[in-house]
């Protein structure tokens, strides 16, 4: 039995939680036009940043159906 719940899949994104994690949302983005990963290492720490472009309206879709699911 699988442990994914879809809560919205658009054109090129599918957020989902997986039901055995708590407090955990995943978004899967395909086909990513425009999107940057950095890493930074300063004084001996090291931290990172993706940054991904999403059209607002899959974004308003995937708020919609979480929201919904949640009520």
């Amino acid at each position: 039995m699988s442990t994914i719940k879809t809560i919205s899949i658009t054109k090129n994104t599918h957020l989902y939680k997986d039901l055995s994690i708590q407090d955990t949302l995943y978004i899967e983005i395909e086909d990513i036009n425009e999107c940057s990963f950095e890493i930074w290492t300063s004084e001996d720490q090291t931290s990172s940043r993706a940054v991904v472009k999403i059209s607002k309206e899959d974004f308003e879709k995937m708020i919609d159906a979480y929201r919904s699911q949640e009520n």
